[in-house]
């Protein structure tokens, strides 16, 4: 993380488009202006999570109506970033935490004799 100090009315450019001013310094709150080409999208955090959160929502609803007719989901396929792992994490969460996972049982195996 790269760590600035700015004063009100000073800028930071970003990629050469995008600005960053401060434009007030208050008690606790530091007010900031962003322009930015319309193609680049800028949310507060909480706002950029919850678009998350839906997106990965329509997609396990999207899994939960493709279901085949013999009930088994799609499976998804999807590259390793962060998005995926909260999706994985999602889709964990909607199963069913009372099912339990059969072991292997050993069933009579052949004893070898040792060697003399």
């Amino acid at each position: 993380m790269l760590v600035l100090t700015r004063r009100p009315g000073e800028q930071i450019v970003i990629a050469g488009n995008i600005r960053i001013t401060v434009v007030n310094i208050g008690p606790g709150r530091v007010k900031i202006g962003i322009e930015a080409p319309e193609n680049v999208r800028v949310d507060r955090q909480e706002i950029f999570e919850k678009i998350q959160q839906e997106q990965a929502a329509d997609v396990l609803h999207a899994v939960g109506q493709g279901a085949d007719t013999d009930g088994i989901s799609p499976t998804i396929v999807a590259s390793a970033s962060d998005t995926s792992s909260k999706l994985h994490n999602l889709i964990a969460e909607q199963l069913p935490a009372d099912e339990t996972v059969p072991t292997a049982t050993r069933i009579g195996s052949p004893r070898v004799p040792k060697a003399r």
